[in-house]
């Protein structure tokens, strides 16, 4: 008999019949099952012959009755027949659109072991279950014990035969959109389901359903003489009762549910929506199948009203902090009114000052997209050192808020800043993921999450960890301050919603009197070597530190003591493409820590720096070089600090110190350039700069025990300047020796009335004190020859490098350890105060030297120079050669050869030290035959 005569005979059945020919179909189909288990495996996938899956209701934001309707092929429908079971549907999931929620936990649970004596109570029946056998059939779908990781499970057991419950999963597709899964499981080879229909009531504690309800030890469901889903549908119980003559007629069962909503449409009128089903077999083969979804209307009918709530977790300016979030969508489940649009967006823009915490990041790690779960419906697995704060999320679609924490998101080009959302609870793993912008130039902030899921979260408490690691730090000043916040509907036809809350600083740092408009100014100052022995290479070690509310570091001069000086033999230049290179955005900063762009050969030493308010600064390392010339100075260091924090790479920070060399006193005075006071959108907040000039044999001690200073000027970000000094004075001078050795040769002219040329060379040995003066006074009969005496080189003149030629002498030369090439430079004739001009060796070279000496006479008046003021630089030998002839201005009174000529010469060392000698001038005479020897 053909199966479509045989169903329509048995249509003609009474119940009691029908129900004894469904148990012999069982016993049938579990006969067939053994004899096809011995037949050959044939690959076949179970048809999909309908599937339609549509609500009640197409309201927005509504609670219809949901129906899904399916048809599947089997071994029974197959052609050609297939003799075994392969192509049996095993399972059955269905995905709903996105924004179709349901909370089952509106119903009372069925335990299993109830379910399956048919003991399930009326208030845990959620719907029924259409069947189409030999006919249309009607049972109860019960909400039964979860497991594990599923939101929602219900049953429906069929009262004959071997049959096994058959369950049907709710989950949400939060590796997507957030939809609605619903995954039937447990179809049975015995008795294949071909068709069948659940349905689940949009508000199960509605007294119009008691017509369907079951008393728990009812095992036989009602029957209809035609498809009931339109009488369904339409809420008509009268047909109903018409159609299922067999169960409904005198069927009534209260329920004490309260009256709330399982389901809920989408709050968005965008359409058309689209439902899918995907089957799959016992031969584990796939088939797919789609369905229209009625579009959405009424959209205009729903209510929007967010708010939020944004709190630093202190009340204290200049401070580490945390902050409570708490933002509130309203989502009330009233069945005969739509819910409200749910958010679609939200973006939060706290106040100018309200910034990043360099420290918070010092030790932490970030959350991966792979650790997160994003994309997929596990729970997050985030690393614990990537947590920063805890979440509770509470949604009208659970039956209680969920707890979870906020970590720090793998950073990505463009967005380094960005936040895991995680919350876990009812079988439902949420992963939202936000980002934090911060303003490159003022450091503002604004919080962004995008693209929100359809689904009803009402209330969003967030708390990002404050202490002195805190995420954020509060503004500069007490005041109150705006937290802006804008909200984006699901629902198109209801636009943004903006909204200003504010919060109060009332307190500096620690509890303090609030700062001034100008506030303080009082950074700390150290400075010193590291070893203070006269003479000897010791690293020196510059220290300034700020307190939280005080003004910013914005720039600084620091002097070094006379005599304190640096050893550049052997040390390279950083190259300027090296240092524009530290400054590009694409260059990073675990590429400059891995392998710097500067060469080691440049390197002169480290550099430690805090930034961050709190206790707890960040603390980030970086290297000093040395540079060429710069803004006018000599020579120039440069500091690069790779930009570090934990998990995030900001690039380098460089600043640049021009490093100016007193020509007379060979004084080092380093001024830097502006310090940045906010990188990659964090306000630095800078506490400590600490440069330590460590390289080996570099800086060297002076060789005078006099008591110094180092001096620093410093200027803060509110135009406060501080003069500092930290005292400076090295030991044990006195055991330096002090022997230089002069001598002196005479060239030409020797008659009287000659103008000889003069050669004068000055000579130190190893490890002794340097010079501090010298004083050369020439013997009786040499004079200064004032017709000689041309044009005299002005100061001014001097200074613009543009003495007349008229004014130079002579040449001089300088050997000095410290260079990698002498000092040369021309001697000049200087106006000077006094009556007679100057006489001054102007030395060129790495580094410019001006050593000056005043013309004078001395007692008897004998012609003397006095070097009064030699800088305390280390100098193995000078050489000073004074022209003779028409341009000598030295003249002879009588003949030189008459007898030998001796300078009185006297030096004193830096340590004080004197040497008195009588140096004879050498010249030859071996030209005047009168002077024969």
């Amino acid at each position: 008999m053909a199966e479509r005569e045989f169903n329509e005979e048995i249509t003609t059945m009474n119940g009691n019949t029908r129900w004894i020919v469904l148990a012999l179909a069982a016993t049938l189909a579990a006969l067939a099952l053994l004899v096809g288990a011995k037949a050959d495996s044939a690959r076949a996938k179970s048809d999909i012959y309908a599937f339609e899956n549509f609500p009640s209701s197409t309201q927005a934001g509504g609670h219809p009755d949901i129906f899904t309707e399916f048809e599947l092929g089997s071994r029974l429908t197959a052609k050609p027949s297939v003799p075994c079971f392969c192509n049996d549907p095993k399972e059955v999931i269905q995905h709903l659109p996105a924004g179709v929620i349901a909370n089952p936990h509106v119903v009372s649970e069925c335990k299993i072991a109830q379910l399956s004596l048919f003991e399930c109570p009326a208030d845990s029946q959620a719907g029924v279950v259409v069947v189409k056998l030999f006919g249309f059939g009607g049972f109860p779908l019960y909400r039964t014990t979860p497991a594990k990781g599923q939101a929602g499970v219900f049953a429906f057991l069929l009262p004959f035969g071997a049959a096994a419950p058959q369950f049907l999963q709710f989950s949400s597709r939060t590796g997507s959109d957030y939809g609605l899964d619903v995954k039937s499981t447990g179809i049975s080879h015995l008795l294949p389901l071909l068709y069948y229909a659940p349905i689940f009531w949009g508000v199960p504690g509605d007294h119009f359903y008691d017509i369907m309800r079951f008393r728990p030890g009812e095992k036989e469901g009602f029957q209809c003489e035609t498809n009931p889903f339109k009488a369904m549908a339409e809420h008509d119980a009268a047909a109903l009762k018409l159609l299922c003559p067999f169960g409904i007629a005198g069927r009534e069962v209260p329920s004490s549910l309260p009256i709330a909503p399982l389901n809920q449409s989408p709050t968005t009128c965008v359409g058309p929506l689209v439902s899918t089903m995907e089957v799959f077999s016992y031969d584990l083969e796939w088939t797919h199948a789609q369905s229209d979804w009625p579009e959405t209307t009424g959209c205009d009918a729903l209510s929007f009203d967010p708010s939020l709530a944004a709190n630093p977790t202190t009340t204290n300016t200049d401070t580490a902090s945390g902050v409570d979030v708490v933002l509130t969508v309203p989502q009330f489940q009233d069945p005969k009114t739509p819910s409200p649009s749910e958010l679609k967006a939200s973006t939060i823009t706290f106040p100018k000052g309200f910034s990043l915490n360099p420290s918070a990041a010092d030790g932490k790690l970030t959350c991966t997209d792979e650790q997160s779960s994003v994309g997929t419906e596990e729970e997050a697995h985030c690393p614990e050192f990537s947590k920063v704060g805890t979440v509770v999320l509470d949604s009208s679609a659970l039956p209680a808020p969920i707890n979870g924490f906020l970590y720090l998101g793998e950073p990505k080009p463009g967005a380094p800043y960005r936040l895991v959302v995680t919350a876990n609870g009812f079988g439902t793993a949420v992963k939202l993921l936000g980002t934090v912008h911060a303003d490159a130039n003022d450091g503002r902030l604004v919080a962004s999450f995008e693209d929100l899921p359809q689904t009803p979260f009402q209330k969003f408490s967030l708390h990002i960890f404050g202490s002195e690691r805190g995420l954020l730090a509060t503004p500069s000043h007490c005041g109150t301050y705006p937290v802006e916040s804008t909200f984006t509907p699901w629902d198109a036809s209801v636009s943004e919603q903006k909204l200003t809350q504010f919060f109060v600083l009332d307190h500096g740092p620690n509890g303090s009197p609030c700062p001034n408009a100008v506030r303080d100014f009082s950074p700390g100052f150290e400075a010193g070597t590291k070893n203070n022995t006269a003479g000897i290479n010791s690293p020196l070690a510059v220290r300034i530190t700020r307190r939280d509310g005080e003004q910013n570091l914005s720039r600084f001069t620091i002097a070094t003591p006379p005599g304190f000086l640096a050893s550049l033999r052997g040390v390279t230049y950083c190259p300027e493409a090296a240092i524009a290179q530290l400054s590009n955005p694409a260059y990073t900063g675990r590429a400059e820590a891995a392998s710097p762009a500067c060469p080691a050969s440049s390197e002169v030493g480290s550099v430690a720096t805090q930034a961050g308010s709190g206790t707890k600064p960040l603390n980030t390392p970086g290297k000093v070089y040395l540079a060429g010339p710069y803004k006018g100075a000599p020579l120039s260091l440069v500091v690069a600090v790779p930009a570090l924090a934990g998990p995030y790479d900001l690039g380098n920070v460089e600043v640049r110190a021009a490093v100016n060399i007193d020509p007379r006193t060979t004084q080092v005075t380093a001024v830097s350039d502006p310090l940045p006071q906010i990188f990659g959108g964090v306000p630095l907040r800078t506490r400590l700069i600490q440069v330590n000039l460590d390289r080996p044999n570099f800086t060297l001690n002076p060789t005078n025990c006099s008591p110094f200073n180092v001096d620093g000027t410093f200027a803060g970000d509110q135009g406060s300047v501080s003069h500092l000094s930290a005292p400076f004075q090295v030991a044990n001078c006195r055991g330096l020796d002090y022997g230089p050795s002069l001598t002196m040769r005479l060239k030409g002219g020797v008659n009287r009335l000659g103008h000889p040329a003069i050669t004068a060379v000055l000579r130190t040995k190893p490890g002794e004190a340097n010079s501090r003066s010298v004083t050369v006074t020439l013997p009786d009969g040499e004079l200064l020859d004032n017709a000689h005496i041309g044009a005299v080189c002005t100061r001014s003149q001097f200074a613009a490098q543009a003495c007349p030629e008229g004014s130079r002498l002579g040449n001089a030369t300088a050997w000095s350890p410290l260079l990698d090439k002498p000092l040369e430079g021309s001697v000049y004739l200087r106006s000077s105060s006094h009556r007679l001009p100057d006489l001054v060796a102007d030395l060129k070279g790495q580094v410019d030297v001006e050593l000056s000496a005043r013309i004078d006479a001395a007692s008897g008046g004998r012609l003397r120079a006095n070097f009064g003021s030699i800088p305390d630089v280390r100098v193995e030998k000078f050489v000073m050669r004074l022209q003779g002839g028409k341009k000598g201005l030295l003249q002879n009174s009588r003949s030189l050869c008459a007898k030998p000529k001796r300078a009185k010469v006297q030096m004193t060392g830096q340590n004080g030290r004197v040497t008195k000698s009588k140096v004879p001038l050498r010249y030859s005479c071996r030209s005047n035959k009168r002077h024969k020897r």
